[in-house]
């Protein structure tokens, strides 16, 4: 009998300690999303379709996405509930929010200022381009190789420009700083118009590397205009992912390549590729979304905790600027 009571006893402290065991584990689950009202959830997608597909099926809260897919996401049943620059600025102070997609050109053609010159001058007359062909971009843009849609209301908000490198130093250290572990940038990095000289006018094609969306706004009457030379050149616009055009970088055949802006200085001061940082085309141009049936106006970070949040970019300037704005609303990322 004393045995009997013995194993009953035995089985009934092993009954509490698994209960006690299970709890304690489920207390401590890191899938559980709600447990830590501090943290926010943050998955990184590829692309910013993978990231609205995920939104919309409803395994994310809010989903982070560059221009023009922010604005085009209104026909998918989407709405814009937060403007990542306008955070970033109040998050760290800074009045023009952060580089992304920039121009990165051939050391041999940045030696040769008429060339510079002249490319500069296409990239700022194609500020009025996108302005007045603003209606027709999509059908424009889709004949040079595009697979977006650039709603008119788009074309403003993708921040396009022609962003001088003493403009974007500053940031471009801090994000080379935050996401490369680099302690410096040096400036031989960036193009030196007193480093070029003036060579006159060239021949033969000059290939512009560019991935699709925004960046490709910020050339797109050098993609659209067949009839368009610069500098005695013919320019043929090529429309690649962003990985198979640092792969272009890194082999030395982009003639000129456009990059987010950490992808491009990495290569660069970190692999001794044969570039320049010409210019920076796009800055900022990031929008948090929301399925629209659920979205209840103007999202703050703080509004954030216990969420989940797809975002594009990871490892690169998306990520940065991101974290930068959730760590300042006091919020621990997981």
């Amino acid at each position: 009998m004393k045995t009997y009571f013995k194993k009953v006893a035995l089985f009934a402290i092993m009954a509490i300690l698994t209960v006690a065991l299970v709890t304690g584990l489920a207390a401590c689950n890191p899938d559980d999303k709600t447990e830590n009202n501090n943290s926010v959830y943050v998955t990184y997608y590829a692309a910013g379709a993978a990231a609205q597909a995920a939104l919309a099926a409803g395994v994310i809260d809010y989903a982070v996405v560059g221009e023009p897919a922010a604005t085009a996401g209104a026909s998918k049943g989407f709405a814009v509930v937060m403007d990542i620059q306008a955070e970033f600025n109040a998050a760290t102070g800074s009045t023009s929010g952060f580089p992304m997609s920039s121009s990165f050109v051939r050391n041999d053609l940045a030696a040769n200022k008429d060339f510079v010159d002249a490319y500069l001058a296409a990239l700022n007359d194609n500020l009025a381009y996108i302005q007045e062909n603003a209606a027709n971009m999509t059908a424009l843009l889709k004949a040079a190789g595009s697979a977006s849609a650039f709603p008119a209301a788009s074309i403003p908000k993708c921040n396009v420009g022609v962003y001088t490198p003493d403009s974007v130093k500053s940031a471009v250290a801090d994000m080379m700083k935050s996401l490369n572990g680099m302690q410096s940038v040096p400036d031989s990095v960036y193009y030196d118009a007193s480093a070029a000289t003036a060579q006159g006018e060239g021949s033969g094609t000059i290939k512009v590397y560019v991935p699709d969306g925004a960046p490709l706004l910020a050339v797109a009457n050098l993609a659209t205009q067949a009839d368009m030379t610069v500098n005695g050149y013919t320019v043929e616009v090529v429309v690649e992912t962003a990985q198979n055009i640092s792969v272009a970088m890194a082999q030395g055949t982009a003639d000129i390549a456009v990059l987010p802006a950490n992808a491009g200085v990495n290569l660069i001061a970190s692999k001794n590729v044969g570039y320049k940082f010409l210019c920076s085309n796009t800055q900022g141009i990031l929008y948090m979304i929301a399925n629209a049936d659920g979205a209840n106006g103007t999202v703050k970070p703080a509004d954030l905790a216990g969420k989940k949040i797809g975002c594009i970019g990871q490892g690169a300037v998306p990520q940065y600027a991101v974290e930068k704005v959730l760590t300042a609303a006091g919020l621990v990322i997981a």
